[in-house]
């Protein structure tokens, strides 16, 4: 058990314009308490705050400020606001008791003061105030336990749904697969003979050459939906593994590299890219897969963006790994969607334009590199999606687990 670090000795402020007064409350509280006197209101205001007192005491009559407005402007500091306060005075009656107390005042004291009275009433303030700020401090943890109590459970609650559609993701994988293969073998043998009965057919009627082009045209859709259709049989495997590949020496500003290069394959028309790169060593971990978990926070980030956004790239060195945050220009996420947006099958795009795979794809890889994704977004701002990654990689599960 560790050994229990002493309490601090109180702090007491002494306000009163009698020297011998002064002196006899520093008598009577010392050692057991650091005393600081002072004269007047306006001393006691200045030095309050740098002395940071546990405790103030007061005589209510004093030159300048009287001891009740000098409990009412601390009330009204902030950083003294909750120091317990006593009014010492020769007054017993009961108007003067009632405007130290509506100013603020915790206790109130006759002179001449009696030792045992004073220990007491100020050891009882110190022992409330110790208690309440314990209760502050106490407070301030469960509410920051409970703050990291929701964030778990808003990611077991994503791990589980990525858990039970990895089950499924494995089945569709394997059933798109299957008729995939001959779709795209069908498109390209189609465009293979479009072309070649183009090329027998120059001589021919116009109504030929119209059933050619349309033929070209369904063609090349065959491909594009195959294509598409492969591009979806991937995200699911990917959801679906459970293996750990090899971890190998990853420079993460390569990655990110690589993914934009494959978005520009699919956007031809890519928005301006801001890429700063603070120097750094390598890290461990699996490089096809981090450009493969990089790429859909990529896309989403150029297509939202448009040919004439920008899309600001940041890799920072943390002490134990690297952080990438992407940046875009797009509208921004809107609050409501904001929670969801990497559960699996959840898009907000027109039916048809996808599957909403891509954002659960990067969640579950990063995090099945050990490291971690989150988003941060206001409308009209755009998106900046912060991915974290450990410099050594611990041991790790398959590549799509939570965290």
């Amino acid at each position: 058990m560790p050994p229990v670090s002493p309490e601090p000795i109180p702090r007491v402020l002494v306000c009163d314009d009698s020297a011998t007064m002064r002196a006899l409350i520093r008598t009577l509280l010392e050692p057991a308490n650091q005393v600081l006197l002072v004269e007047t209101g306006e001393e006691a205001l200045a030095k309050a705050p740098e002395f940071k007192p546990d405790l103030i005491v007061s005589d209510l009559l004093l030159p300048g400020i009287s001891g009740s407005e000098l409990c009412r402007r601390i009330r009204q500091t902030p950083e003294l606001a909750d120091v317990p306060f006593i009014l010492v005075t020769t007054l017993a009656d009961a108007t003067s008791r009632a405007l130290g107390l509506e100013a603020g005042a915790d206790d109130y004291l006759y002179k001449p003061l009696r030792e045992r009275e004073l220990k007491a009433r100020v050891a009882s303030l110190l022992r409330l105030r110790r208690a309440m700020q314990s209760l502050e401090a106490r407070s301030r943890e469960l509410e920051a336990s409970n703050a990291a109590l929701r964030e778990t459970q808003g990611a077991l609650v994503r791990a589980g749904k990525l858990a039970s559609v990895g089950v499924m993701a494995a089945g569709l994988s394997h059933e798109i697969n299957n008729p995939l293969s001959y779709i795209k073998a069908g498109a390209k043998a189609l465009v293979h003979s479009v072309d070649e009965i183009a090329r027998l057919a120059t001589a021919g009627s116009p109504e030929l050459s119209t059933a050619l082009d349309e033929a070209r045209e369904l063609a090349t859709e065959m491909a594009e939906g195959s294509r598409r259709l492969e591009r979806i049989a991937g995200d699911l495997r990917v959801i679906a593994a459970t293996d750990a590949p090899a971890d190998e020496s990853v420079d993460p500003a390569e990655a990110v590299e690589s993914a934009f290069l494959m978005a520009r394959a699919r956007f031809p028309s890519m928005p301006v890219l801001d890429l700063k790169v603070e120097p750094g060593p390598p890290i461990d971990s699996v490089g096809r897969l981090l450009t493969q978990g990089l790429l859909p926070v990529v896309e989403n980030a150029v297509q939202v963006s448009g040919p004439g956004g920008l899309v600001t790239v940041r890799i920072r060195q943390l002490n134990v790994g690297v952080e990438i945050s992407i940046q875009d220009s797009g509208p921004g996420i809107p609050p409501e969607v904001l929670p969801r947006i990497f559960d699996p099958f959840f898009s907000t795009r027109p039916q048809g334009q996808g599957m909403g795979l891509g954002l659960s794809v990067a969640y579950g890889i990063v995090h099945g590199l050990g490291g971690d994704i989150h988003v941060e977004s206001k409308l009209g701002e755009g998106a900046t999606f912060r991915i974290r990654l450990p410099r050594r990689s611990a041991q790790r599960v398959g590549a799509p687990s939570s965290p």
